[in-house]
């Protein structure tokens, strides 16, 4: 049968159509496979590959933290810790749900961990840590149920441990953990640091942070559907960080911090005749440096806390009652943060300065009615601690008369208008060291203050009536008292100049580096970083040798004839063991009286500088005295002995 010209037309235009239908849908499949394979290929590959391998990142273990003497400080151990899989995690239908499930277990919001995961430096397929140290009960019932838990994985990780009883002992200066803030992850992570990481927050965990944390490895695993894992593929070891020793001495670490304790609590039970009450004594510090080399010995404040309490993280509850004002900060490190007005103990600034510029010699005559009236003091005369009459100027160091410190601060002002004599008591504070920081191995250090002219008035700007420096800024200044300020820290490199001669040291904490089999790498060593003596400074101003000598020689006496720090130091041997030192009762307005004491022994070949302050306990010859001779008695050997209990300067 004839085939219709206009049948055939239509079925060769059906035709047509098909084979244009058929050549498109080859052409889209064409299309999206290049797509696939190409363009997206490698993201597929990616989750095809994370579907069956796992890459679980190994942390290392920090580097232990050593004594001088090689003994445990700080080390390590392995906390059972719970990590989730964000790959598997996108997975679920309900994430909230079961991140509040998981929460409950490990006893932290939901929201906390959703959080986590949701960062911006998570990568899909390396575990997010959740939290270390759980309950045992929840590691293993987690582990036993992995197939219920896919998106959960439970590893051993390396934590902080202390000697047991240990726990508190130098906390400030061991520092402790915690979890990379995004401020210090913006700075670390060009060096490999990761949301999640801990590091160090305070202390030598944190100054030392490069040389404590290790190098972290990697186990790449491969798993069933379920997440459980079938064999090992491959593995980056870790490598624990290196051993850090410190110039601390435990034994004598913890002498100082029970000394400490004990003073404070004895201030606490002696009266505050001017106020009706007990002294408060809220708080404290010590410091036991070497002299000869900046040797942090030992370093205490208080109040203090637990290094345990930050393993595995620290709880809120706890964290709230560390900050709580109440609680006086246990957080501070009073040694290198604590501003305080030096009272007496400043003193000898004063005198190396008065001495070097003629104002007086090792026994110029003074006078000491009690009361300094001397020209503008007419109407608001100052007053001494005591009435000493006829006094040389030695002898004034030893008594720690006002009234002569007085006079010398006077003259300073009134010779404000030679040349180069504007700061000129201030230059020698800077020349010893103060106002400025000592460059110690701790972070945070605050720098104190000398107050000058200028600051003051750039301090009041906006208060006019406060701007000018007044002969009383002098005068007080001249007796430790007003507005400067100092650390303990920097009292004691100080007191560490005049022990030597001249030269000091920057403190530090730092001993040696050794790698994790004990194998020295590095030994810190000693840096001048001033000296008293030396004509040659910056400054333009030094003290000569035989100038410093007589200060060295009146700080002798105020320990061992009948000086302000005698009844402290009665029955102490000091013919054997000779120490120079200096009382100081700062006050602060609105506040109780801080008492200080600095001091250095032996007099005649200085290994040891010990201050001590104890914030509103009152006189420095009643409370700080006593436990700097109670620290002395523990470095000598020497049997605990009981002070005179005196109320002096």
């Amino acid at each position: 049968m004839p085939v219709n010209p206009q049948q055939k037309g239509a079925m060769v235009h059906r035709y047509t159509l098909f084979v244009m239908f058929i050549a498109v849908m080859v052409a889209v499949l064409v299309v999206r496979l290049w797509f696939l394979q190409v363009v997206q290929g490698d993201r597929y590959r990616s989750m095809a590959e994370g579907n069956r391998v796992r890459e679980v990142p190994l942390e290392a273990s920090r580097g232990k933290i050593l004594d001088r003497n090689y003994r445990m400080l700080v080390g390590n151990r392995w906390a059972l810790s719970i990590f989730v899989l964000p790959t598997e995690f996108e997975k679920l239908e309900d994430k909230e749900a079961e991140a509040a499930r998981l929460g409950a277990m490990l006893g932290i919001g939901g929201e906390e961990i959703m959080k986590k995961l949701q960062g911006e430096d998570v990568q899909p397929h390396k575990p997010v840590l959740i939290k270390k140290d759980v309950d045992p009960e929840v590691y293993f019932f987690i582990q036993e149920r992995q197939s219920e838990f896919p998106w959960v994985f439970p590893e051993k990780m390396p934590v902080r441990e202390y000697p047991e009883g240990d726990e508190s002992l130098a906390a400030h200066v061991l520092g402790y953990l915690g979890e990379i803030s995004e401020e210090q992850l913006k700075v670390l992570k060009d060096k490999g640091y990761k949301a999640g990481d801990i590091v160090g927050t305070s202390g030598v965990e944190a100054y030392y942070e490069d040389i404590l944390r290790g190098v972290d490895g990697k186990l790449i695993m491969e798993v069933d559907a379920r997440g459980k894992p079938l064999q090992e593929l491959g593995r980056e070891e870790r490598n624990p960080g290196k051993t850090l020793v410190l110039t601390l001495d435990r034994d004598l670490q913890r002498a100082v911090e029970q000394s400490l304790r004990q003073g404070i609590a004895r201030a606490r039970t002696y009266l505050d005749r001017e106020r009706g009450r007990n002294y408060v004594a809220p708080a404290g510090a010590a410091v036991v440096l070497d002299p000869r080399t900046g040797e942090i010995l030992a370093m205490a404040s208080e109040p203090t806390f637990n290094l345990e309490d930050f393993v595995g993280g620290i709880d809120e509850e706890e964290w709230a009652r560390l900050n709580d004002p109440r609680n006086n900060y246990p957080l501070n490190n009073r040694a290198i943060v604590g501003q305080y007005p030096p009272g007496s103990t400043f003193k000898v600034v004063t005198a190396m300065a008065a001495l070097q510029e003629g104002m007086a010699s090792a026994y110029s005559p003074f006078f000491c009615g009690h009361v300094f009236n001397r020209g503008e003091f007419a109407q608001y005369p100052k007053t001494c601690w005591g009435t000493h009459g006829s006094i040389n100027f030695m002898n004034a160091i030893i008594q720690s008369c006002d009234v002569v410190f007085y006079e010398l601060g006077y003259v300073f002002y009134e010779n404000r208008n030679r040349e180069g004599w504007v700061t000129r008591l201030q230059d020698y504070a800077v020349l010893a060291g103060l106002g400025k920081p000592t460059g110690v191995d701790l972070p945070n250090e605050f720098e104190g203050r000398v107050p000058t002219p200028q600051w003051k008035w750039e301090f009041n700007q906006g208060n006019p009536d406060y701007q000018r420096w007044y002969p009383g800024d002098t005068v007080n200044m001249a007796v430790g008292q007003g507005d400067i300020l100092v650390t303990p820290l920097q009292l004691a490199n100080l007191y560490a100049a005049i022990a030597n001669g001249g030269p000091y040291y920057r403190p530090h904490v730092g001993k040696e580096i050794l790698t994790y089999l004990g194998e020295t790498v590095d030994t810190i060593q000693p840096q001048k970083i001033g000296d008293i003596t030396d004509p040659n400074n910056d400054l333009g101003i030094h003290v000569d040798r035989s100038k410093l000598e007589v200060v060295r020689t009146a700080l002798t006496g105020v320990v061992a004839r009948g000086g302000t720090a005698a009844g402290a130091f009665a029955g102490f041997p000091i013919k054997a063991i000779p120490v120079a030192g200096k009382t100081g009762t700062a006050e602060v307005q609105g506040k109780q009286p801080c008492a200080w004491f600095a001091c250095y022994a032996p007099a005649n070949d200085p290994r040891y500088v010990v201050v001590v302050m104890v914030e509103e306990g009152g006189h420095g010859g009643l409370v700080a005295a006593p436990v700097a001779r109670h620290i002395l008695e523990y470095i000598f050997g020497i049997p605990q002995g009981q002070p005179e209990v005196t109320v002096t300067e």
